[in-house]
């Protein structure tokens, strides 16, 4: 400023005045400016502060509906532009859900603007919602379940912000009752919501109702001992419920859904069952395909990221065969016919414990029985050498040991071999295949040493 000032040469104190006001003109100019972009801040926040609360209520609202079963109230909570199949659909969901015995319904907003709304000719202010819906079977849930939807709100010339729309964003979850009326049969430790008939989902508890206090036998009494089965009644209902392809669970007869680890052990696990592989099962294979789910549930608390998969299928189907009077061979016809073929090269399908990635399916022929056949083996040898007692011991050694976070899965599994069965990793290894060799020796494959 003075140096403008002297380059100016002499200036007049008239002039200086007059300078001076211009600075106090554009001054008052950008204080303005600034104030009308506050002014606007202020009035979007107060307008997204305005809509998240009337959401909030209809979404309420809408709660309290489905818990009345008020099927006139839910489509209450509708924008007038909403099309009929939506309507329709508010009355469906209410009748799918007349025999679920819900002892919690809520929805909670996650975010607003969460998804690209498409173009929608008169449409009013609009909202692109994620809700998370928490709910709860009475008797068998101490903790909701939640899933995700994607809703889209609008404003009514009222005020009220109503559902317009739950089209128009692709993902989601898909709730056993989105897709048709329930059935439900209440067993002693079982709960079954199906789509159904009666005497199947009846089949589905009774079998449940068997598995629970045959897993708590092995693995105590420390967990809900309850189940809850989902029956869908075709296998692209299964498909949808997952939210996969499924083709890939074609061999599958059933699927254990629910979060890993102790923070989820109030939460009872669901048990899916995929019809056409299910029925295709004669009366020993169904009850050892509902007691390996049924251990899924039983230890998911002390089942972590880090657990290794041969562990916690392996369990399961120690567990699902315990009792049926099986011989190793039986159990296990895959990996028996692949020993057989190898010959004196049998030891090479031992060289190591199943990794993760044998169990998610793809591989060609038989590879991905032969991981569970295996896994099992891995458990009849710790049964078999130590007794079952250390094999709880092991699954719960190896939750623990790998939540302070410092050590990799592998280093996990074999400190946690060393704590329960005083040996690691490959001299585990080295016992499991003798033993698994040795129960499946054929003149040509028998084990070494």
């Amino acid at each position: 400023m003075r140096q403008s000032l002297r380059t100016a040469g002499p200036i007049s104190r008239r002039s200086v005045l007059r300078y001076g006001a211009g600075l106090a003109v554009a001054g008052a100019v950008g204080t303005t400016a600034w104030q009308a972009w506050a002014d606007a801040v202020d009035d979007e926040r107060e307008a997204h502060a305005v809509r998240a609360d009337a959401v909030a209520r209809t979404l309420a609202a809408r709660a309290a509906a489905v818990r009345a079963r008020d099927a006139r109230a839910l489509a209450a909570t509708l924008a007038p532009s909403a099309p009929a199949d939506l309507v329709r659909r508010q009355h469906e969901l209410v009748a799918n859900l007349a025999e679920v015995p819900l002892s919690r319904w809520d929805y909670r907003p996650l975010a607003y603007d969460a998804f690209t709304l498409p173009a929608a000719d008169g449409a009013g202010d609009r909202a692109a919602v994620a809700v998370e819906l928490d709910y709860a079977l009475a008797g068998f849930d101490e903790e909701p379940m939640t899933a995700t939807q994607y809703l889209t709100f609008e404003r009514a010339t009222d005020g009220r912000w109503l559902l317009a729309s739950d089209q128009d964003h692709g993902g989601g979850d898909v709730l056993l009752w989105d897709l048709g009326p329930v059935r439900v049969v209440r067993g002693r430790y079982s709960l079954v919501l199906g789509l159904r008939d009666q005497a199947a989902l009846a089949a589905l508890g009774a079998e449940a109702d068997q598995a629970v206090p045959n897993v708590s036998g092995v693995w105590g009494g420390g967990w809900g001992q309850r189940t809850v089965l989902i029956a869908p009644q075709t296998a692209d209902q299964f498909g949808t419920l997952l939210g996969a392809d499924p083709a890939a669970f074609t061999g599958i007869a059933a699927v254990c859904t629910g979060e890993l680890g102790a923070a989820d052990a109030r939460r009872t696990d669901r048990i899916t069952v995929n019809p056409g592989a299910w029925d295709g099962l004669n009366a020993l294979g169904r009850r050892v395909v509902i007691t390996h789910e049924t251990t899924h549930v039983a230890t998911r608390a002390q089942t972590e990221r880090w657990t290794p998969r041969w562990l916690s299928e392996g369990v399961a189907d120690w567990t699902g065969y315990l009792g049926t009077g099986r011989t190793p061979a039986q159990t296990t016809p895959e990996l028996g016919a692949a020993v057989s073929a190898a010959g004196p090269n049998a030891s090479r399908l031992f060289a190591a414990l199943p990794r993760d990635a044998a169990f998610d399916g793809g591989a060609p022929g038989t590879a991905l029985q032969q991981a569970y056949q295996k896994s099992w083996f891995a458990c009849r040898t710790v049964v078999e050498r130590y007794g079952q007692p250390k094999l709880v011991a092991l699954y719960a050694a190896v939750a623990a040991g790998g939540r302070d976070g410092t050590l990799a899965p592998d280093a996990v599994l074999d400190r946690a071999l060393r704590a329960t069965l005083g040996i690691g990793t490959a001299a585990f290894t080295a016992r499991w295949r003798a033993d698994a060799l040795a129960a499946l020796a054929t003149p040509q494959a028998r084990p070494a040493g």
